[in-house]
């Protein structure tokens, strides 16, 4: 159903025309299921677990079940606003692995982040520059370069908004610093975390460290670099990293 149709919002005016099941539409603070988001479909058709259990009994949308959608059109604007609203979705054994997960890969990091400096004394040199193009963060001292790390771009904090945006979801990056980065999300389905599937929520730089922290595990990185932006913070995954020639 998804297209690139233009409506009139009463609330934000003319936006892109987005699909959600009735369910969504009435309760948005649950669990969504939905393609992945790409460049041309930034809002893909989402439902909710009943309707996704009605599509996992037919291993696809037909007669049999496409009426339990009871599809509603809003817009782009609203789609994200209500999504947003399910990142506090889960409760009971969910929300205990999540509160576990969290817990577990926080202190992992810490202990990463340690040994990242004591190997390669990051927060000494002078310098840093990272390019999207290749993938590498470099850190140098009076122009000659001490260290270089190969990085996946995590996500980002905006200080302006208080949000979080996942790189999954920021087509602005580069496909070069976002090539496995999608294995989070997967993550966030399968476990039912939904700060891991939202591509942007109200966050500030607390959750920015802790997801971050789940995503070092995930993609078995060294540890993560953050840095600050004209908005806010980048948070980058460094998983392969050396001292230089």
């Amino acid at each position: 159903m998804t297209t690139n149709d233009n409506i009139c919002c009463a609330e934000h005016g003319e936006a892109i025309a987005t699909y959600i099941c009735g369910h969504l539409a009435k309760n948005p603070a649950q669990q969504w299921f939905c393609d992945f988001p790409t460049k041309e479909i930034s809002w893909p058709d989402a439902w909710c677990s009943k309707c996704n259990a009605a599509y996992l009994q037919e291993k696809e949308w037909n007669d049999k079940n496409e009426d339990c959608l009871d599809l509603q059109i809003i817009c782009n604007h609203c789609y994200e606003s209500a999504i947003a609203a399910s990142i506090d979705s889960p409760t009971g054994h969910v929300l205990e692995a999540w509160i576990d997960t969290v817990t577990a890969c926080h202190e992992a990091l810490t202990k990463k982040q340690a040994l990242l400096e004591a190997d390669f004394s990051l927060s000494t040199h002078k310098r840093y520059d990272y390019d999207q193009s290749t993938a590498t963060l470099v850190f140098s001292n009076n122009g000659v370069p001490a260290v270089i790390a190969e990085i996946e771009l995590i996500g980002s904090i905006s200080t302006i908004s208080n949000t979080w945006l996942w790189s999954w979801a920021n087509f602005y990056n580069l496909p070069k610093v976002r090539t496995r980065i999608k294995a989070i999300r997967d993550f966030g389905e399968e476990k039912g975390f939904t700060r891991l599937t939202v591509p942007k929520w109200n966050a500030d730089s607390i959750d920015g460290w802790e997801v971050s922290g789940i995503a070092t595990q995930v993609l078995d990185a060294h540890g993560v670099y953050r840095t600050p932006t004209a908005n806010g913070f980048l948070y980058m995954a460094i998983t392969h990293i050396r001292h230089a020639p």
